[in-house]
């Protein structure tokens, strides 16, 4: 039985436009499971796609090959032997020679070398995860970072490091190895290298070895691959099985490393590039400087565009380290909007929070100077009915406002974010993030949070303290058609993650019984799916009005009399009121045709459409997965209030029949 092949691709960092595209043929075509392979497929590092005959898989390298994904055809070389564990070393000019315990392994100067330097407790995975939820904090879902080279280096030399040096022959085939400990090697064999610290001996081995070598290759993302075997096992590091399977997997781990620079990737446009660029460097020699082209000497363009464009790519490179700014560099999602104080005043809540504290205020007062007049005015209210029919009232306009809220739901057809129209809409689709929001108690990345703050009262009963919440921040409402700017201010948001906390805590934690203060917050974290009723309405655009453009466009004509003098038409050097009037005229139609021209450009959805709140319109924002969930609530919230409000009227009835008789 033949063995099977192996299709190992290079993670790319961000989801290409084409991938929904590859995924649905890997799934259709070659039945592979649509999940996993994008897992494979973003990223970073190797991964094995798929493995089993190479007929098959041929075919799916094809298709890979024609999207310029890197990757690996390969019949792995299954581990002839482990590495030997290093004892000492010598250093001469020609040669490095290691000293195990049975043998000796000579490095001769310029030899071929392949170097995995490993963490082996698992510290760089929990990094590496730690990045993902930071980058994903941040940057969003699908703009994600991962650990750069320099902290990848660090994190290993500062947990538990492990180093496999492999001699490799003319055609990259292992011919033996060494595996290195730190501190369990003779470190005298530096030389001058030598430090008092096992860690840094090890890295100045390391470094001295690449020193040597003529191809040097180094691998440091062990533990953080999917490839076949190679998988760092998670324990104590004092487990002696543990330990084993651990060497065992990275020696599986070198021996294909060792396959893949053998076979080489399969080539695609992609590594093309680097071509593409030299020849553009060429022609455009060639432009500047047509005498070399005629004089035959275009043979000798191509090395020396090759040597400019690696000057090119070394001063970037100097430049950008000059100004300390790192490879991965980038700055995210921005920050959240300030919350808008203007306008508070325009706010039900404003007017009614007012209201109900004058109302107070004045029973207080009331209280304080005649509490008989006031036990008066109650008790008549009692007994002629008026506060059961103010009950009774209350009841049926909230009973009435579900009724309205549910037929509204249920007539409003759902709309596709591209075929969105304007006015009232109902649309379902993925929460996602335009700002880097983060909720204040449990540092979720999400798109909406609420958090209500409690206060303990002396007889143990909490009452609330403060309540804010991000309603001021807008986000985007995804399908598969578009997306869609959803502005959440003054808005019912039902959000599906509720967690209680205490404050100053990080994370998810119990609260704290005896705590006099606790948090409650909900949030509506990224990805999530909702439902979303409000009114759509074309966005306004920030910046200067057309008329405030027209007045700067004039005022910057006046300063500029070399411009202002094309509209001198009679040449006498200076502006008449009729030419003044021909200049204005000419200014505005510069100013409106420019702004047609940049509403004409603005294609996408989200950059010309807002759903918010309109007055005496219903806006809605629900995580649920069924609007007929969403309208039972109503109907569950309209029953006992109808009920309520029938039974306060009867009440109120029969309280003021009996006042009268």
């Amino acid at each position: 039985m033949s063995q099977a092949s192996y299709l190992i691709v290079e993670q790319q960092q961000k989801a290409p436009e084409y991938l929904p595209q590859l995924l649905k043929e890997l799934s259709q075509q070659f039945k592979l499971d649509i999940y996993q392979c994008r897992q494979r497929l973003v990223g970073q590092g190797l991964s094995l796609l798929s493995k089993g005959p190479r007929e098959q898989l041929q075919k799916i390298s094809d298709r890979l090959q024609e999207t310029g994904y890197l990757h690996w055809l390969l019949e792995p070389t299954p581990p002839k032997f482990a590495p030997t564990r290093l004892r000492g070393l010598q250093v001469a000019a020609d040669k490095l020679t290691f000293i195990c315990q049975d043998k000796q392994l000579e490095i001769p100067k310029g030899a071929n070398i392949l170097a995995v330097f490993a963490e082996m407790s698992g510290r760089l995975a929990e990094q590496s995860v730690k990045q993902l939820l930071s980058s994903h904090a941040y940057r969003g879902r699908d703009d994600v970072r991962h650990l750069g080279e320099h902290k990848v280096y660090k994190t290993i030399l500062q947990g538990q490091p492990l180093l496999d040096i492999y001699l490799l022959d003319n055609t990259r085939q292992i011919v033996d190895g060494v595996r290195v400990f730190p501190g369990k090697f003779d470190h005298k064999g530096l030389g001058e290298r030598a430090t008092t610290s096992s860690k840094q001996n090890l890295d100045q081995l390391l470094k001295l070895t690449e020193e040597y070598a003529g191809d040097f290759q180094l691998q440091t993302d062990f533990g953080l691959v999917n490839l076949p075997g190679c998988t760092l096992h998670q324990g104590s590091m004092d487990d002696p099985d543990v330990q084993r399977k651990n060497l065992l997997s990275l020696a599986r781990y070198g021996w294909l490393l060792a396959d893949l620079q053998r076979v080489g990737p399969v080539k695609s446009s992609a590594s093309e590039a680097p071509a593409e660029l030299t020849g553009s460097l060429a022609a455009a020699m060639l432009m500047q400087n047509p005498t070399l082209a005629a004089t035959g000497q275009a043979a000798e363009v191509l090395p020396i565009a090759k040597e400019i464009a690696q000057e090119i790519e070394q001063v970037a490179q100097e430049e950008k380290t000059q100004r300390g700014v790192p490879d991965n560099a980038d700055p995210g999602l921005p920050p959240p909007p300030p919350p808008n104080h203007k306008g508070l005043w325009k706010k039900p809540g404003f007017w009614l929070g007012g209201a109900g504290a004058l109302l107070g205020v004045a029973i207080m007062i009331l209280i304080e100077v005649d509490s008989r007049t006031l036990r008066s005015i109650f008790r008549f209210s009692f007994n002629t009915g008026l506060i059961s029919f103010a009950l009774a009232s209350l009841m049926f306009w909230g009973g009435f406002y579900f009724v309205r809220l549910k037929r509204q739901v249920e007539n409003t057809p759902t709309s596709k974010v591209r075929s969105v129209a304007m006015g009232m809409v109902e649309i379902k689709g993925k929460a996602i993030r335009q700002f880097a929001l983060i909720s204040p108690m449990s540092h979720t990345p999400c798109v909406f949070y609420r958090l209500t703050k409690y206060r303990r009262k002396e007889n143990q009963q909490w009452i609330v303290s403060s309540v804010s919440s991000s309603d001021n921040v807008p986000f985007l409402v995804a399908d598969e058609t578009g997306e869609v700017e959803v502005d959440p201010a003054g808005c019912r948001v039902r959000a599906g993650t509720k967690q209680e906390g205490v404050p100053g805590q990080i994370g998810l934690l119990r609260v704290d019984d005896e705590s006099e203060e606790k948090w409650v917050e909900e949030i509506i974290v990224e990805g999530t799916l909702l439902y979303v009723l409000g009114f759509a309405a074309v966005k306004r655009e920030d910046g200067p009005t057309i008329t405030e453009r027209k007045i700067a466009a004039l005022r910057e004509l006046k300063r500029n009399p070399q411009d202002l003098q094309q509209f001198d038409s009679d040449g006498d050097g200076k502006i008449s009121e009729d030419e003044w009037d021909a200049a204005r005229v000419a200014v505005e139609e510069k100013v409106l045709r420019e702004s047609l021209q940049a509403k004409q450009q603005r294609k996408k959805q989200e950059q010309h459409v807002v759903i918010s709140k309109k007055k005496g319109r219903p806006f809605i924002i629900a995580e649920t997965h069924s609007e007929a969930h969403l309208t039972g609530r109503f109907a569950a919230y309209t029953v006992p209030l109808f009920i309520g409000a029938a039974a306060a009227t009867g009440g109120g009835i029969y309280q003021l029949l009996n006042y009268l008789g």
